[in-house]
């Protein structure tokens, strides 16, 4: 029985690590549009009314974003060149928000030193405990759009955790990497 509340623990500790750290990559395209015959691309130039990217007016981290996108697309075979003659214009978004995290333990098993904490050691049946945690998470958005016709044509999203490290570059890279794991798309 010991081995079995031991088991039951450690997969409930796993369950809630993972869901913890959870990051959700979403991905989409037109798929109309041949992608093999984009070899140029460029940074979208945004005029006034358009939505900058939402970093909290650190440059650094608008830095990080843009080198890791960049980085991405030229590691693919695209070339960067002039807005005015690429054949793909890129642009980047991110939202930030607050978000409830649930949890219960249900119902488990006690351990201790007997009822009151007199007695012998050992375990028992017992209440579990939930509660409510708030997080703030993380949504960077990438869309490519074809400069010609100025149509979006694939677009990239990733939603992660915030926590300390979460703008460090090496984290920025892997999410960018991630997100465009999938660009261009096949077929």
């Amino acid at each position: 029985m010991k081995k079995f509340a031991a088991t039951a623990l450690i997969v409930a500790a796993a369950a809630c690590a993972t869901s913890c750290s959870s990051t959700r990559v979403q991905t989409d395209y037109d798929h109309e549009v041949v992608f093999s015959n984009y070899a140029t691309f460029a940074w979208y130039t945004r005029s006034v009314q358009d939505k900058p990217p939402t970093t909290g007016g650190n440059e650094i981290i608008d830095r990080r974003i843009r080198r890791a996108i960049a980085e991405n697309i030229t590691n693919k075979g695209f070339s960067q060149t002039a807005p005015e003659k690429a054949d793909f214009v890129v642009t980047y978004y991110v939202s930030l928000s607050s978000q409830l995290r649930m949890y219960s333990t249900g119902w488990g098993y006690g351990r201790g030193y007997g009822p009151y904490w007199r007695y012998g050691y050992g375990y028992w049946p017992g209440w579990g405990y939930a509660g409510v945690s708030t997080y703030h998470e993380s949504t960077v958005i990438i869309d490519i759009i074809d400069r010609a016709k100025g149509q979006l044509v694939w677009r990239g999203s990733i939603s992660r955790a915030l926590n300390k490290k979460s703008s460090t570059e090496e984290k920025i890279n892997d999410s960018m990497a991630r997100v465009l794991r999938t660009f261009p798309p096949a077929g």
